[in-house]
């Protein structure tokens, strides 16, 4: 396995803005690969991970100035304190009040190790993401030009961007858009207790219950929550089925469509119709609402959803993942899997064991200001 090592050491750095000195806390950060997760996707050749492009990452995270009128920063949609999720929220309202978007706010964590981003994998490269809450006209609605000319106007940034991109006159998009992904491509979870617990580490420790929900866990849910990203990162329709106060809703055919202008009835016939990439579970427990509108509140009913046999919730799509589809022996069909109540309950247990608390609480992704 492909070994990578950054240590960026923050040293007193000292940023002049109109005449006044903001001065950056001493703390060092580290992306180091951690010895049970795959190979990051991240291109480090691309957009090398600096100290410098991190704090302005960071600072431009959490600067309104990305909105329209200055009204909200990506903060707003993703808070720390429930990993970069929107809490409480089941669809996040952007930077016009009672405006709501389409989908649920996903975490921002472990980004340096995924193939694609967004529910529907719209991006496939992370330092192009952040374009799309920007621009959206139900996220932060501003133009790239309005944002790149508002920071050309602060010497501060003009500063930053000069030292982190090596150019006098570096803020343009492009760069904007790699600095956020430096701050979040090092922003990895990776020490749960379940994480020390496979590795061996002190505070590692399970009682039965949690083993017990390890073991149901990788029976019954690992097929599609696999590896120690917890996602597979396939796209699927998982039978929740649609959403009708979102009505233009069509899942990942809007992506895959040869056809931009293709109206809801004719994606409709794509086999994409209603995919959705299968999330991470790693913080399960801080991310809910759950699903990509946010409609289950509970994790319970998560997984009373998936125990189709006995809450009857799944809907039969053509698309259905055949994975959810239970071939009896008369013939006759059982969606979702098989669960016992007490099987849920030991499956929530070890749920709970993906909490990092270390990486939520960490006060070097937390606003600088």
């Amino acid at each position: 396995m492909k070994y990578y090592t950054f240590v960026l050491v923050l040293l007193q750095v000292l940023v002049s803005c109109n005449d006044v000195d903001e001065e950056y806390a001493d703390f060092e950060i580290s992306f180091e690969q951690p010895i049970n997760f795959p190979t990051p996707t991240y291109d480090f050749e691309d957009n090398p991970i600096t100290t410098d492009g991190f704090v302005l990452g960071r600072k431009l995270f959490y600067d309104n100035r990305l909105s329209l009128d200055n009204g909200i920063n990506c903060s707003e949609c993703h808070n720390q304190s429930h990993a970069f999720t929107h809490h409480g929220h089941d669809l996040s309202e952007g930077v016009h009040p009672g405006v709501f978007g389409t989908r649920n706010s996903q975490p921002i964590q472990n980004m340096a190790f995924m193939n694609d981003f967004t529910w529907d994998g719209a991006k496939d490269k992370l330092w192009d993401q952040p374009l799309i809450p920007i621009t959206e006209e139900v996220e932060m609605n501003e133009t790239m030009e309005n944002v790149v000319a508002k920071l050309q106007e602060d010497s501060e940034y003009q500063q930053l961007f000069s030292t982190v991109f090596k150019l006098e006159d570096a803020i343009n998009s492009v760069n904007l858009l790699k600095a956020l992904s430096q701050f979040m491509g090092v922003m990895v979870s990776s020490n749960s207790r379940y994480d020390k617990y496979v590795r061996g580490e002190e505070g590692g420790v399970f009682t039965d219950l949690e083993k017990e929900g390890l073991a149901l866990f990788q029976q019954k849910c690992a097929t599609c929550h696999s590896g120690e990203l917890f996602t597979n990162q396939e796209f699927i329709n998982n039978g929740i089925g649609e959403n009708t106060s979102l009505p233009d809703e069509t899942g990942r055919a809007r992506i895959s469509s040869s056809n931009p202008f293709a109206t809801v009835e004719e994606l409709k016939a794509s086999d994409d119709y209603y995919k959705f990439r299968v999330p991470s579970l790693r913080n399960v427990k801080n991310t809910y609402p759950y699903m990509h509108d946010g409609r289950l509140v509970l994790l319970s009913k998560v997984l009373d959803f998936y125990d189709d046999d006995t809450y009857p919730l799944m809907t039969k799509m053509n698309n259905l993942d055949s994975r959810l589809i239970q071939t009896n022996e008369d013939g006759t069909e059982t969606l979702g899997i098989s669960m016992t109540e007490d099987e849920k309950v030991a499956i929530l247990a070890f749920l709970e064991t993906l909490t990092d608390d270390e990486f939520i609480n960490d006060e070097r992704f937390a606003n600088p200001n």
